[in-house]
This record gives C-alpha cells, sequence and structure tokens, in this order.
C-alpha cells in the first residue's frame, strides 16, 4: 500500500444542535475531504434522512439517513482521496459509496 500523503479529512459534529431551528433543516454531521495542498474536494453533510454530498460546484443527494461510523467515514475519505488522485471523483460517485456504505450497515 502506497503511503504518500493525499490530503485532509475532517469531521464535525453537533450533537446538541436545535435541528427545528430551521425549516430545510441542519447538519447532524459535516465531513470535509481536502486535497494536500487544502483545496476542496467535497464536503458531506449528514441530515436526518438524507446525506448532501457537494463536490465542486455539484451536488448530489444520497437518499437514505444514518450515520457512518468511525470506519466507515474514514474508508469513504481514503476512496474520495484516492479517486481524486487519480483523475476525477464526483458527487454522485460519492454518494451512491454512501448508501452502499449505510445499506450494509442493516
Amino acid at each position: 500500500m502506497d503511503r504518500s500523503h493525499l490530503g485532509y479529512v475532517t469531521t464535525v459534529d453537533y450533537p446538541t444542535r436545535d435541528i427545528t431551528a430551521l425549516n430545510e433543516g441542519s447538519p447532524y454531521r459535516e465531513i470535509v475531504v481536502s486535497d494536500s495542498r487544502e483545496r476542496h474536494i467535497a464536503l458531506l453533510q449528514r441530515y436526518k434522512k438524507h446525506w448532501l454530498v457537494q463536490c465542486g460546484r455539484w451536488y448530489e443527494t444520497a437518499d437514505r439517513g444514518g450515520d457512518l461510523d468511525a470506519d466507515q467515514a474514514i474508508k469513504l475519505a481514503a476512496w474520495v482521496l484516492e479517486q481524486h488522485a487519480g483523475g476525477r471523483v464526483t458527487a454522485i460517485e460519492i454518494a451512491a459509496l454512501i448508501e452502499e456504505m449505510l445499506e450494509a450497515r442493516k
């Protein structure tokens, strides 16, 4: 396995957030993935019943609620970084992987 530095992952949880404060809702958790130059690759936001994925100027929704455990979040971020280093990763691909990981937790 190549151990070169591909980028950064930041996770933020909002355990005491009042999710009723805004009609459109507020995220419970955010995962931010950046390349080795600290440039944004993807923002993943977990809401009550879905995940919103921003990758560049593009957005996609993973239509499955639930949280990723720590191992899944790390695997997802590593996959995003590897795909980005190899050329390109899309919001559609990330959302599909989130749905796959959440389905596996059932």
